[in-house]
């Protein structure tokens, strides 16, 4: 892989040490990663990664300078993108430095990654009103095609992104067992489960995200709301001894009665969850797959359906 990307002078020291020392036909090519306005994501990245763009040309100047050969930029607008008008931003930030380039006299630059952290369900996948992937597409669409208008003319552009959350979120849903609980006969309750943020929920703290749980039976029994069981607010913490380790906070999440034994299970699992997971106290977590396909005709909005795979930790 010949590709990598740079956002300070001194990594262009580097990279042109590398360079110096690969042959010919192998040397590297450059993307110069830029910031975003990321504010409105969940998770940003601009605080610790890319140069503002009115620093973009005297870096492309030392990359000129060092023999260099940087041939498109790079940029994320963050994962759980709250504004795809973040995109439209970047790709004008994009253009600004292409444009740079050829006033540099530099080798005409074709390539864009736009980066990841795509929502990989129909629901923003971190919360409720976030943007969907079809927002994003519609917005990123747009912008590479104002972006081809302006370059096309005069160079072969190529776009790429790291679409890995879109195609694995959904992938996979994990099922738990409760094996204590407090509360449930009042107006609240505390449940612990047999996987937490130090197994396949580091996600709670590490990526944002705001499990939803679902007992089992609920989503087996057909949606009656005169038959379901009244919810009340849950509380939701794994097996070790650490108070961090909390799912679900009591005050965000609604859950019918449930009991010692019951299964609780978690949709939307597949990216950043048991991969990230760590030995901590003791507990290790080496968890054991069973793929299940589901043979029982779930509604659309329910946590399985009859069409799909589930990657489920039992």
């Amino acid at each position: 892989m010949r590709k990598t990307v740079f956002d300070g002078e001194d990594e262009l020291y580097k990279l042109a040490k590398v360079n110096d020392s690969l042959p010919e036909g192998q040397k590297l090519e450059l993307l110069l990663r830029i910031t975003t306005n990321d504010e409105k994501s969940v998770c940003s990245f601009s605080n610790k990664f890319g140069c503002p763009v009115s620093q973009g040309p005297e870096l492309l100047e030392v990359a000129k300078k060092l023999g260099l050969d940087v041939v498109g930029v790079s940029f994320h607008v963050g994962s759980g993108c709250g504004d795809p008008a973040a995109y439209s931003t970047a790709f004008d930030h994009a253009s600004r430095l292409f444009q740079a380039a050829d006033q540099l006299g530099m080798k005409k630059m074709t390539l864009i990654d736009i980066g990841g952290g795509f929502p990989g369900d129909n629901e923003g996948t971190y919360r409720a009103g976030m943007p969907t992937f079809l927002d994003i597409a519609a917005t990123v669409r747009n912008a590479i095609a104002d972006f081809r208008m302006k370059f096309t003319a005069d160079r072969e552009l190529r776009f790429i992104a790291e679409p890995g959350r879109y195609f694995v979120s959904r992938s996979t849903t994990i099922a738990t067992k409760i094996y204590g609980r407090k509360g449930g006969k009042g107006k609240t309750q505390a449940l612990y489960i047999d996987d937490g943020v130090y197994g396949s929920f580091n996600n709670v703290v590490y990526d944002h995200y705001h499990p939803v749980p679902i007992k089992l039976t609920s989503a087996l029994e057909s949606h009656d709301d005169e038959a379901s069981d009244a919810q009340m607010p849950t509380a939701v913490f794994g097996p070790t001894c650490d108070g961090l380790d909390q799912i679900c906070k009591q005050h965000e999440t609604m859950l019918e009665r449930a009991e010692i034994g019951d299964w609780l299970i978690f949709k939307n699992m597949g990216a950043y969850t048991h991969t990230a997971s760590f030995v901590f106290n003791g507990y290790t977590h080496i968890p054991k797959k069973v793929h299940c396909i589901s043979t029982v005709g779930y509604d659309e909005d329910s946590s399985l359906s009859a069409d799909e795979d589930a990657n489920t930790r039992l």
